[in-house]
């Protein structure tokens, strides 16, 4: 019997919606797993098998850490600038997610030298608040305006948007801070100066658990924040998930069987600044072999961008 074409265009799209369902249901099932249940899925709870998609495996640690208290979390990040691209996928979901105004960025992928010569190299190097233990920005900020910054449980270092507002505080807390983490939002709009202000301009900005007025985020000091509110939903950072080379890792530090915990303690993990004690929550993983675990100090990159340094860690 000859099939039609309307009966073989029928069959291909039963086997590829079956296919989808089987995908999604494959995936459900892991993540169930991470969340304690789905016995039918092989799995411990807890468990993901090794070489799985990396950003199903994030999710299913941060669904994990969400299980215990705000105190016992440690947010943290690690980049592999062996992945970065340099495409800014993950600076332009930032502003998207976060409805950030003009000349606010939460994070930048400035383009940074390596070496010296004749072995010189160049990197794309993501970098956003780090979300430091020691966060020099707080106190430099709150001898200004009291009460304007603060670490959480968790280690995310929050802005009170009602508070922490002026040129003064912004100056006070950028001066501290060694990661140019901070933007002032000077109440800019994208749209100024056009026949009509788009109303996505006054949208509410739902941050550190709370939606703020657009009236109260102009004139604030503002910086990420790990995508709080993504976090508090069970979603993983926008920038996270948009990185199309998955160069984005993030989870629960405190959570020895999280990928983010294992990459920060692989030999090749390095954090920025470590001579000024900040502990920053960010590490960066890169293809220096030579230098990891080699030298009992740091090592210097010069940021093209924007002609400062930062040094790195060697060990964690």
């Amino acid at each position: 019997m000859v099939e039609t074409r309307d009966a073989a265009e029928s069959r291909r799209e039963f086997f590829r919606l079956a296919a989808g369902a089987a995908a999604v249901a494959a995936g459900a099932a892991l993540l169930d797993a991470g969340t304690g249940g789905r016995a039918e899925a092989g799995l411990p709870a807890g468990a993901i098998p090794a070489g799985s998609d990396e950003v199903l495996r994030m999710t299913v640690d941060l669904r994990r850490a969400l299980e215990k208290k705000p105190a016992e979390r440690r947010w943290g990040m690690v980049i592999d600038t062996r992945r970065c691209i340099g495409c800014s996928a993950c600076t332009v979901a930032c502003v998207a997610e976060n409805n950030l105004p003009v000349g606010v960025k939460y994070r930048t992928v400035p383009e940074v030298e390596d070496g010296t010569y004749p072995n010189v190299s160049r990197i794309f190097m993501p970098t956003n608040c780090a979300q430091c233990e020691n966060p020099p920005c707080v106190p430099a900020a709150n001898k200004v305006i009291p009460g304007s910054m603060k670490g959480r449980v968790d280690g995310i270092v929050e802005i009170d948007y009602r508070k922490m507002k002026g040129k003064a505080v912004f100056a006070a807390a950028t001066k501290a801070c060694p990661y140019s983490a901070l933007s002032l939002d000077e109440g800019k709009a994208h749209t100024a100066g056009t026949p009509a202000l788009q109303p996505y301009e006054n949208r509410a900005a739902v941050e550190y658990g709370k939606a703020w007025s657009r009236k109260e985020t102009a004139g604030a000091v503002r910086k990420c924040h790990f995508c709080a509110q993504r976090l508090d939903a069970g979603m993983l950072p926008a920038c996270v998930t948009t990185c199309t080379g998955v160069a984005m890792h993030f989870g629960d530090l405190s959570d020895p069987r999280s990928l983010v915990a294992e990459l920060a303690a692989t030999g090749m993990a390095r954090r920025l600044e470590p001579a000024r004690g900040t502990n920053p929550r960010i590490w960066y993983l890169d293809d220096f072999p030579e230098d990891a675990g080699t030298h009992p100090g740091v090592k210097t990159r010069k940021v093209v961008s924007c002609g400062s340094c930062h040094e790195f860690d060697e060990k964690k």
